[in-house]
């Protein structure tokens, strides 16, 4: 969150110089940017999501693979937390997660309530319908092993396409943050080739009502068009 805090009081630093060039508005514009991280949250919790159910569809192969090995449910869990840990690393998200759910196996806790736990904690709708899958054939005593392949491979083929989706995405995210720069970056260009162009647009008030209505307009297009590619899959 420290990143995008700065980020934004970066960008109300460049704002106030494009639009102003004054530091009374800086010291309105600075706060305000630090508050960045809160108007971005519905995107950074987009982007973890979308990380976390790339990771979730490997532990989906391994638990299977080790239930299939023959394995117990719970020996399946620390194995597949073992080979989180190998293809992420002990940090990741994913790994955290399986380590969590390992500790509570040790702890006596029923399977299919971990596995119902970390469904909730994940925000995802690939792992809460594996938790039913998995609860439903826990106390059912129905084969457990075919289940859980062929939920694998059914919310594997899901989040391929998720993936595909997001793929697709990233070039359009990337056109519209080109869109966004553009005009910051002809108005710096003036402003340092030539900068007395600008100079009665700074120095009086009307320029400056002008100034600040272009830099409304402006945030306001930005703030339309981050919404408007803040797709939820």
């Amino acid at each position: 969150m420290f990143i995008y805090s700065a980020a934004g009081i970066g960008g109300g630093a460049v704002l106030t110089f494009l639009f102003f060039r004054r530091m009374d508005v800086f010291l309105i514009l600075g706060p305000i940017g630090a508050l960045y991280p809160a108007v971005m949250r519905s995107r950074i919790e987009r982007k973890r999501k979308e990380k976390f159910l790339t990771q979730w569809k490997e532990a989906m192969d391994s638990l299977s693979v080790s239930l299939g090995a023959g394995y117990s449910v719970e020996n399946a869990l620390r194995q597949t937390e073992k080979d989180m840990e190998q293809r992420y690393g002990a940090e990741q998200m994913i790994t955290r997660e399986f380590n969590r759910m390992a500790h509570q196996i040790d702890m006596n806790m029923p399977a299919e309530k971990v596995m119902e736990s970390f469904a909730v904690r994940s925000g995802l709708d690939e792992v809460r319908n594996f938790a039913e899958i998995f609860r439903i054939g826990k106390r059912s005593g129905a084969d457990l092993v075919r289940m859980t392949a062929e939920a694998a491979e059914v919310i594997g083929s899901r989040v391929e396409v998720k993936e595909e989706i997001v793929t697709l995405m990233t070039g359009v995210r990337i056109e519209g943050n080109i869109m966004n720069i553009v005009p910051l970056a002809i108005l710096a260009y003036i402003n340092f080739t030539s900068p007395q162009f600008f100079e009665v647009m700074y120095q009086t008030l009307f320029g400056q009502m002008i100034m600040a209505a272009g830099m409304v307009c402006y945030l306001a297009i930005c703030g339309y068009t981050i919404k408007l590619m803040d797709v939820e899959l």
